[in-house]
C-alpha cells in the first residue's frame, strides 16, 4: 500500500491511461461530441434562420418563438432527466407507444438499457435542451450581419444559398467557433443528465453512459481513489486543450 506522502512518479497517470472504463468514457464522449456538432448545432442554426427571416421579424410570433426555445436551457438538469426518462422508458414509453402506433417497430426500444441506443437518446436530449440557447446566439449573430451585404449579393445575382454560404456563415464563425467550443467541453462534462437517468452509478448498461467526469466523480467519491480520481483531471484537461486548439486553428478567420 502506498505510504502518505509517498512520490510515486507517473503511476497514476500510467494507471488511468491503461484503464479501459476510462478510454470508454473518452469514447462515449467523442461520440456525443459529434452528435452536438452535426446534430444539435444544425438544428439551432436553421431555428435561428427561421426567427431571423423577415416573416417573423415583422410579427410578434419572434418574441414568443424566442422565449420558447429559451425555456429548456433554465429548466433544472433534474426535472429533465425525469421527464425524459419516463418518455424514453420501454413499457409504454410515449416514443415507443406512438412508434408502435405508426408501426415503425416491432419490438420496444429500450432507449436507455440498450447500448446501441444510450448515446443517440442523450444526443436526442441536448437536442431538446440545448438547441434554443444556440439558436439564440445564433440569431444574435445573424443581426449582427449588415443587411446591405446580403443587398449587394442580390444585386450581383447570388441565389438564397450562395448568399448562405458566402456571406452568412463565414460571417457566423465567431459565434461558432464559441459554441463549438461550449459542446465540446459541455459533452465531456456530461454529468447530471446521465445521473438522473441510469441511477447512482450513471454508467448504463456497459458502460454505454459512462463519461469521463461521472467516472472522475465516482472514482473519487465512491471509490474513494483521489489520486487517480486526479490524474484523470489532469488528463482530461489536457485533452480539452489539445481538441480545442485544433478547433480554434480550423477555425481561425483570416485576414
Amino acid at each position: 500500500m502506498q505510504r502518505r506522502g509517498e512520490f510515486v512518479g507517473l503511476e497514476n497517470f500510467i494507471r488511468v491511461l491503461t484503464d479501459p472504463r476510462y478510454w470508454k468514457a473518452l469514447q462515449n464522449g467523442a461520440i456525443y461530441t459529434c452528435g452536438s456538432v452535426f446534430i444539435i448545432l444544425p438544428i439551432a442554426l436553421m431555428a435561428a434562420l427561421m426567427l431571423n427571416s423577415t416573416f417573423l421579424k415583422q410579427s410578434r410570433a419572434r418574441g414568443f418563438a424566442s422565449t420558447v426555445f429559451f425555456l429548456p436551457n433554465v429548466t433544472s438538469v433534474i426535472v429533465i432527466g425525469i421527464v425524459f426518462k419516463f418518455i424514453l422508458r420501454t413499457n409504454n414509453g410515449p416514443i415507443n407507444e406512438l412508434l408502435n402506433m405508426l408501426g415503425f417497430i416491432k419490438e420496444n426500444i429500450k432507449f436507455l438499457s440498450d447500448p446501441r441506443w444510450a448515446i443517440p437518446s442523450l444526443v436526442f436530449i441536448g437536442s431538446w435542451r440545448y438547441f434554443g440557447i444556440n439558436a439564440l446566439l445564433f440569431l444574435s449573430g445573424l443581426q449582427g450581419i449588415p443587411s446591405e451585404l446580403n443587398e449587394a449579393a442580390r444585386i450581383d445575382g447570388a441565389g438564397k444559398i450562395k448568399e448562405f454560404f458566402y456571406i452568412t456563415l463565414p460571417l457566423l464563425k465567431p459565434i461558432m467557433t464559441y459554441l463549438v467550443f461550449v459542446a465540446i467541453v459541455g459533452s465531456f462534462s456530461m454529468f447530471g443528465e446521465v445521473m438522473t437517468l441510469v441511477g447512482v452509478e450513471g454508467t448504463g448498461s456497459r458502460d454505454s453512459m459512462l463519461f469521463p467526469l461521472l467516472y472522475l466523480y465516482n472514482m473519487m467519491f465512491r471509490n474513494n481513489q483521489m489520486n487517480s480520481a486526479s490524474a484523470m483531471g489532469y488528463i482530461l484537461a489536457v485533452i480539452l486543450l489539445i481538441i480545442t486548439t485544433i478547433q480554434r486553428t480550423l477555425m481561425r478567420e483570416k485576414d
